[in-house]
């Protein structure tokens, strides 16, 4: 029976894990079908911006800004860190779902998909507890942990894209964001912090799941997310905007092949070395909500700009004969 289920688990997380489109699209059907699984609501709104910060290497802004290989190390980037995460998501998940299904924990299975010992102390006391946000805290905590070491501190990201310049560009000029549409045009969301540290990560993903779940917001932010198909265009929600996009692209299909991905480092249990600490678990605060979209594309504009000059200051070949 265990070997029926492990297969079964291993094969639904490859098909789902083909690509950014298909991740996004599984996290919002099993959140469709466990609505007190939050993370998972959270996890399909994150993938949805990756997808959209994919496409954007393929406008013309970026390709101004940016060389071929930058191009290929920020999306390999993005497209490695969700892959990764949903390796480890999706099982924890389906495993879930078939604890329901069979009604009672099957948690054990965790060490079979290395899983963290963390995650399924989590599980059990979710399964025992119930305590929704807790759970979702925890999940946070874990995606977050699990990233640092195989690509956040690891070769070759380490000194490709987070030591690199046009990656500390991005994060001086607040470039990068995870934004929370609305089909009634209101577009909510926040700028991501100092990438590379695990805790400021950890108190990002809180912030945006506040936001996320905010009572009279959420059903809003639902709606979208079921009415408004996955593609990986800012397309989604520009269409309900009223603003002149800087940036024009295609479906991620349409741009990118399904990336192979093989996990090249040891998969270590990362809370065998690291220390658990107590705010990752704080409740965060929240000022006044307020629509974000001017003040992000404010900064998309500047971008724009900033890839024009380089366009006009770069000579043509001809010039450079």
């Amino acid at each position: 029976m265990i070997p029926l289920m492990v297969n079964y688990i291993k094969e639904q997380t490859h098909n789902h894990n083909m690509n950014n489109v298909t991740r996004t699209k599984a996290y919002l059907q099993f959140y469709n079908e466990n609505p007190e699984i939050k993370w998972a609501f959270l996890a399909s709104i994150v993938s949805r911006n990756a997808g959209w910060n994919m496409t954007d290497l393929d406008s013309e802004a970026y390709q101004s800004l940016l060389s071929e290989k930058q191009l290929k190390s920020l999306y390999l980037t993005y497209e490695s860190i969700n892959w990764y995460i949903f390796q480890d998501a999706y099982p924890q998940l389906l495993i879930y779902k078939m604890s329901k299904e069979q009604q009672k924990p099957l948690f054990f299975l965790f060490k079979y998909f290395h899983i963290s010992s963390f995650m399924e102390r989590e599980w059990y006391e979710f399964y025992q507890n119930r305590d929704l946000n807790r759970l979702m805290y925890s999940q946070i905590v874990n995606e977050q942990n699990i990233i640092q070491q195989p690509i956040i501190k690891h070769n070759p990201y380490r000194q490709t894209v987070f030591k690199s310049l046009p990656y500390r560009l991005q994060e001086l000029l607040h470039l990068n964001a995870v934004l929370l549409p609305t089909e009634q045009g209101k577009v909510y969301g926040e700028f991501v912090p100092h990438f590379t540290h695990v805790s400021k990560r950890i108190k990002f993903g809180k912030k945006i799941a506040a936001i996320l779940f905010y009572p009279y917001l959420y059903p809003l932010f639902h709606s979208f997310a079921n009415n408004v198909p996955a593609t990986g265009e800012r397309k989604e929600y520009e269409q309900f905007l009223n603003i002149q996009s800087p940036l024009t692209t295609k479906p991620l299909t349409d741009i990118y092949r399904n990336t192979e991905h093989e996990i090249t480092v040891p998969q270590t249990d990362w809370s065998n070395y690291t220390k658990i600490k107590r705010k990752w678990w704080k409740e965060p605060n929240l000022k006044v909500l307020e629509p974000f979209a001017d003040e992000f594309y404010e900064k998309r504009n500047q971008m724009t700009k900033i890839g024009s000059v380089k366009n006009k200051l770069t000579p043509s070949p001809v010039e450079k004969e």
